[in-house]
């Protein structure tokens, strides 16, 4: 094991679980919705953001136009999804008030991946400096992590930085801040594209958080794999 000074932490479904805040969201759309939240009401709500994510490209995050025009294509996404949503329930609302409800509801989520994700990343501060890398909205994201900020040295997100992951330009602002080599950060995250290839084009090492078992592309490689964060702590060790 190399001895990293900084560790790089993804945010969206490595520290948080972000299937978990979308449900939530789900659950105050219906409320707002006045309708029962039901297996067919939350099938439907998934038909219609899916929708709305691949029209808005969101996840070709090494398409130069989604890197240039993320944010706004969020936001397009969101919008998009609730007009779908509203059309197939035949119902007459401001679609702003769905959004609003939704972006509300998945900024207050703070919850973690997994139970013991805040005491390792936690322990981990004491012995290396902590910092999050996440696309999405500044107010949003910044109010999601606020129970690692205490022990986290740098926060880094898409919006505030002006550039997405995986970018060279979100990487090397990041690395030009932390003041560190490539090869004294190590980049935990469970992307593909946003994490591994993004961080291993700047230089770094990378960690694959691999808690549902994907398979990596036969064209990418990660320095380690794990399927639990608590790994980490005898992974650092070794």
């Amino acid at each position: 094991m190399k001895p990293y000074r900084c560790l790089i932490f993804d945010v969206d479904d490595t520290l948080l679980d972000f299937s978990r805040a979308y449900k939530d969201a789900q659950h105050d759309i219906a409320r707002r919705l006045g309708v029962a939240y039901t297996q067919a009401f939350a099938e439907l709500d998934d038909r219609c953001g899916w929708q709305a994510w691949v029209e808005s490209r969101l996840d070709q995050t090494d398409s130069s136009d989604v890197q240039a025009n993320y944010h706004e294509y969020y936001m397009r996404y969101v919008e998009g999804h609730y007009t779908y949503l509203l059309r197939e329930l035949g119902m007459d609302i401001d679609r702003a008030v769905l959004t609003d409800c939704y972006l509300k509801s998945v900024t207050a989520s703070r919850v973690p991946m997994e139970e013991d994700t805040l005491r390792v990343c936690r322990m981990l501060s004491e012995r290396y400096r902590i910092a999050l890398a996440t696309n999405g909205l500044t107010d949003m994201q910044r109010e999601r992590v606020k129970d690692f900020l205490p022990f986290t040295h740098k926060l880094y997100i898409s919006e505030a930085i002006g550039h997405i992951k995986p970018t060279v330009e979100f990487f090397g602002h990041m690395l030009a801040d932390l003041g560190y080599n490539a090869d004294e950060c190590l980049m935990i995250g469970d992307s593909v594209t946003n994490d591994i290839i993004g961080a291993k084009a700047a230089g770094m090492d990378v960690c694959f958080y691999n808690k549902r078992g994907k398979k990596l592309p036969e064209d990418v490689t990660a320095e380690y794999e794990i399927q639990a964060i608590g790994e980490l702590e005898g992974l650092l060790r070794g």
